[in-house]
Parts: structure tokens; C-alpha cells; sequence
């Protein structure tokens, strides 16, 4: 489970504008995943507008190698859901298919859940809005 939070940390920090990663760039797979679906449109001009793309799943500026990995209320719900193992294969075999297949299931098994406010998240999705709650 531990190796699972670790990956996974790393994975989400591909938001960030960091120049080595572990993992492919996540963003591509969120626009090119969702990039025809009209609910999806205003989100991911707020998501092609942040300065860091963490901020999807991680709390600005947080640790992401602290315990939690800083991430938001929305990255502990796709935390629970993404398989990074099965991700990181098929993206190295460059399958990218299946690693947007792997993605988007996390993805969607995510966002019919709410937050502590009692709002689904793909109900933030449609309002252009991110998903997690960053304060």
C-alpha cells in the first residue's frame, strides 16, 4: 500500500511542471481522454490555465514526499482508484490505449464521488471548476 501512495505521488506530480518524471505527462492523457466530451471543456481550459498542473490532485506548494502526499480531497479518492503499476506498463510498452483506459477508469470511478461539502466532483468537472479542494 505504501509503494502504491509512493507511485502514485509520483505519478500526480507530473502535474507540476518538473523536468524528470517517472511517469508520462498526466495532463495529456486527461486532454486527450476527455478532449471531445462538451462537459469537459471549460475544465480543461482552467487546467491548461494553472502554472502547475499538481494542483488537479495536489495542495499548492505541499510535500508531495510527506506522508499524504499533499495530496487534495479529489487526489485521495483517484489515489484509492489508480492502478500505477498496470499505468506505468502500458505507457512504457507505449500501449497508450490501455494506459488511457487504466487512467480514465480511476478517472470516472472518482468523480461520481463527493466532497465534505456534498458535491460531486464531475458536478465541479462541469463548472470549469477543479475537482479538489486546495486551501
Amino acid at each position: 500500500m505504501k509503494l502504491q501512495a509512493a507511485l502514485l505521488s509520483v505519478v500526480l506530480c507530473v502535474f507540476c511542471d518538473g523536468t524528470v518524471i517517472a511517469f508520462p505527462p498526466m495532463p495529456g492523457y486527461l486532454k486527450d481522454g476527455y478532449k471531445d466530451d462538451k462537459d469537459y471543456k471549460p475544465f480543461l481550459e482552467t487546467v491548461e490555465g494553472l502554472k502547475t498542473k499538481c494542483d488537479v490532485c495536489h495542495k499548492p506548494g505541499a510535500d508531495k514526499k510527506a506522508k499524504g502526499h499533499g495530496l487534495n480531497d479529489f487526489g485521495k479518492v483517484y489515489h484509492d482508484r489508480f492502478k500505477p503499476k498496470d499505468f506505468q506498463a502500458a505507457d512504457k510498452e507505449k500501449k497508450t490505449d490501455e494506459a488511457l483506459k487504466i487512467f480514465k477508469a480511476a478517472w470516472e470511478k472518482s468523480i461520481v464521488e463527493k466532497n465534505a461539502d456534498g458535491k460531486v466532483y464531475f458536478d465541479l468537472i462541469k463548472e470549469g471548476k477543479l475537482p479538489g479542494k486546495n486551501d
